[in-house]
């Protein structure tokens, strides 16, 4: 049984994270209209709060949110990298948000 309330989708945008003051560059792995893959190789724990901003063509999205789950990468020395970090997004009902994720649904 599907434990997912929205469809994933693919999109790869630029996004940097912030937690406990450090920021992070990285992409976006899939999204939905609650939550973000964030593909990264800094991982957090999950239940803690980040910051999150996503580039999209000419706008800045700014976001807030808690991390429901994180993996490490079994290989970091590769080119491909599958760890990464599940947010659920707290202020998620942005319009600029939503529009970004619904563009492609």
């Amino acid at each position: 049984m599907e434990k997912r309330r929205d469809r994933r989708i693919k999109k790869k945008l630029p996004v940097r994270f912030y937690y406990e003051g450090t920021s992070f560059h990285s992409v976006t792995g899939d999204m939905s209209r609650r939550g973000i893959f964030i593909k990264t190789l800094h991982t957090c724990p999950p239940g803690k709060g980040i910051n999150i901003e996503i580039d999209d063509k000419n706008q800045r999205i700014i976001l807030a949110g808690f991390i429901r789950w994180s993996k490490k990468d079994s290989d970091p020395q590769s080119y491909v990298y599958t760890g990464g970090m599940g947010v659920q997004l707290l202020n998620y009902q942005k319009p600029e948000y939503q529009s970004l994720v619904c563009e492609t649904y």
